[in-house]
């Protein structure tokens, strides 16, 4: 089966779970291990194509146990099943193969069982190999989002393995694993600072060490930096740059850029683009999501008293927005006409710098409001 018909393996079949407990033989056990099962957020149903081995990923492992010694066992074959929430995605069965009386345990992986070249023993009639995929063309929708995206859409996946005999209704041994919870990840947006690059107005910032902010739902991100030179003319010339700084990898959706360290100090008067990478975890190892590319530029706000006052104003309202919500007004009215060319913190004077960055300071952060008295 080729990569083209990956995208069929998803047809539902519309069954679902048995009702009741299924009658097992004891003649064997298996036990499977998911790998890296803490981790994968997506899954690539070509991983679990049992007729294409060269483009799988190892996604389990089986351990296989014979408790009978001495007895053989013919006309034997895997029966492999995908459920998503639990109506079968896809069910591989193998061509019949023996289990001779010498074999007494192995590990195999879904690798192994792919090949098409494990064996049991050493005869040709013990080799596994699949030649048979049931399929029923019943869920178009999600028919056309594997194809178009190639993994599996959001959902909890089961995985399910059985070996049996031709012609016996109780399987030798059963094993079933939840395989991953998926949730595709691919929502990454930036919320400050600036605006996406390209805009018609750059917005400007105030403070050198700004607060990168965005939301997301992968495992870690990254924040870049770059400054803006005359030649970036696309996203491959800005990626492929000299960044002013590449942060540590992060599962918070929050970064302050540093004042020491690695990192490049932001000038005045120049524009600077930035993103985030997402990374995600997948059945195919790791992957990573850029973000889109915004821009903001620094200006120097104690080059202008009047720009300065203004400035201070207007992120002095947006934080206590933020920490007061509709109570503000109030606040606004008593403060209507009042100047911040002169700002105190802790009975300092501090500078119109030190003051935007101590209102990014508690940006992005958890905090609980003990008391607050409106000036007079």
């Amino acid at each position: 089966m080729t990569k083209n018909l990956i995208g069929l393996i998803i047809a539902l079949l519309g069954f679902s779970f048995p009702a009741v407990a299924q009658t097992i033989s004891n003649d064997f056990s298996l036990e499977m291990s998911i790998l890296n099962e803490d981790k994968i957020q997506t899954l690539y149903l070509s991983d679990l194509d049992f007729q294409n081995f060269g483009t799988a990923e190892e996604i389990f492992q089986l351990t296989i146990t014979k408790n009978k010694p001495d007895q053989s066992y013919s006309n034997c074959y895997f029966e492999i099943r995908l459920y998503k929430d639990n109506e079968l995605l896809m069910e591989a069965i193998s061509h019949p193969f023996t289990i001779p009386a010498s074999f007494t345990s192995d590990v195999i992986s879904n690798l192994t069982l792919a090949s098409g070249s494990y064996r049991f023993g050493e005869g040709n009639d013990t080799e596994v190999h699949f030649d048979q995929t049931n399929i029923k063309p019943e869920a178009e929708e999600l028919q056309r989002e594997i194809l178009a995206s190639g993994k599996a859409p959001v959902g909890v996946y089961l995985l399910t393995i059985e070996l049996r005999q031709l012609n016996q209704n109780i399987p030798l041994a059963k094993e079933e694993k939840i395989l991953l919870k998926a949730s595709n990840p691919s929502y990454l947006n930036l919320v400050s600072p600036g605006a996406p690059a390209g805009s018609s107005q750059v917005p400007a910032i105030f403070s050198q060490y700004p607060l990168f902010q965005w939301t997301g739902n992968g495992s870690e991100y990254q924040v870049m930096v770059f400054e803006k030179k005359d030649m970036m003319q696309s996203f491959d010339d800005i990626i492929n740059s000299q960044p002013n700084w590449v942060s540590e990898r992060t599962s918070q959706f929050s970064l302050q850029y540093p004042q020491s360290g690695d990192a490049i100090p932001l000038e005045y008067n120049k524009t600077y683009y930035w993103l985030v990478r997402m990374y995600v975890f997948t059945s195919a190892g790791e992957e990573f999501l850029d973000s889109e590319i915004w821009q903001f530029k620094l200006v120097n706000p104690e080059q202008s008293s009047n720009l300065q006052d203004q400035l201070a104003q207007n992120e002095l309202w947006q934080f206590l927005e933020q920490l007061l919500g509709p109570s503000t007004t109030e606040v606004k009215a008593k403060l209507k006409g009042a100047s911040l060319k002169r700002i105190f913190y802790n009975g300092e004077e501090i500078t119109i710098d030190q003051f935007f960055n101590i209102l990014n300071s508690y940006r992005g952060k958890q905090f609980e409001l003990l008391e607050f008295n409106a000036p007079e």
